[in-house]
């Protein structure tokens, strides 16, 4: 078992990986008081995806393997709401949840990863796929980008792949819980080039249809 911890947890909608960034806007009571516990005692909080129920208002059950948020940035607005900037940090599973706070609450184990000495060239191809898709994402959006640095360490890169291929968010909640870096790769390896592929024949149909019009 790996080291425990009691971690307030914020249910989102989304899947949150180490090393990604996450702006959030807080307007709900119970969160705003969490979030002002967490700048107080400068602690991180839990990131988990919802499994039943609703990100806003009444309870929401969430998946068991959720990611650390750092709060790096936190204002409050004239709209009684935080503004937030926070990077994901460490990946962790809940055990118990915790009674008697108005906010989620759980005791926490976080988990160690295995394999990332043993990736042979998965690093290379995940890297090349990486960067080629975050390039057409970027010239689908109308704009241009000449090259894309990707991490060489293999655990971070297996994040920030993951993170780019997290929508639907069970795909991410999917990828999160895989508890070896060398298998998260071999997995999002065809991910990533299943969106690349779908990508260049949206934007090949695009690029056919402004021809049709001119």
């Amino acid at each position: 078992m790996g080291e425990l911890e009691t971690l307030p947890l914020f249910p989102l909608g989304v899947v949150l990986f180490p090393g990604a960034p996450l702006p959030l806007r807080i307007f709900e009571n119970r969160y705003k008081i969490m979030i002002g516990e967490c700048i107080e005692m400068k602690q991180p909080f839990g990131v988990v995806l919802i499994k039943e129920g609703r990100e806003v208002g009444g309870s929401a059950r969430p998946h068991r393997v959720g990611t650390t948020a750092r709060i790096l940035k936190a204002e409050p607005t004239g709209q009684s709401m935080y503004r937030i900037q926070t990077v994901g940090e460490r990946r962790f599973r809940i055990l118990n949840i915790v009674d008697g706070t108005p906010y989620l609450k759980a005791e926490v184990e976080y988990l160690e990863e295995t394999d990332s000495d043993y990736v042979g060239d998965l690093t290379q191809k995940v890297s090349d796929c990486l960067s080629e898709y975050l390039q057409l994402v970027v010239s689908f959006k109308k704009g241009w980008i000449q090259t894309v640095d990707t991490p060489q360490e293999p655990l971070a890169l297996s994040y920030a792949a993951s993170q780019a291929v997290t929508y639907p968010p069970m795909v991410g909640q999917y990828l999160l819980q895989i508890p070896s870096v060398k298998e998260r790769l071999e997995r999002v390896l065809p991910l990533l080039k299943e969106r690349t592929s779908l990508l260049k024949d949206e934007m090949g149909n695009q690029k056919r249809f402004r021809e049709r019009m001119n």
